[in-house]
């Protein structure tokens, strides 16, 4: 079973995901929210997260999210990183590619996908 860990500071994008996750029980998923981007790496430890889908909703959340794409990088190579990122910012749409590309993280959605594509995302990891 893989625990996916929810990094995010939007307590009700994280309850609409959880939904989301709880409707799919035929998934080999578990949930976890981490609700403070300064915790994060604590919430992956503490969760023994395998997936973490770090949130980034605007520039300066972005900034933070590549932060902690690097330090669980290097503290949990394993651990596969999907970014959430807003589609109609140009800046943070980039960061998140060169994210990507850079290896700092495995992959990204955006907020407008629907909740069958992010599932399909996750299983793909």
């Amino acid at each position: 079973m893989k625990i996916v860990l929810f990094i995010s500071s939007n307590k009700m994008l994280g309850q609409g995901l959880s939904a989301a996750f709880q409707s799919k029980s035929k998934l080999d998923f578990k949930w976890a929210a981490q609700l403070n981007y300064p915790q994060a790496i604590v919430g992956v430890d503490i969760f023994h997260a395998g997936v973490v889908i770090l949130d980034a909703a605007d520039q300066a959340d972005m900034e933070q999210a590549v932060e902690i794409c690097r330090s669980l990088r290097q503290r949990e190579p394993n651990v596969k990183i999907l970014l959430l990122v807003r589609p109609e910012q140009a800046v943070v749409r980039e960061v998140a590619v060169n994210a990507k590309n850079a290896g700092l993280a495995d992959d990204f959605v955006f907020y407008d996908s629907s909740p069958t594509y992010l599932l399909a995302k996750l299983e793909a990891l």
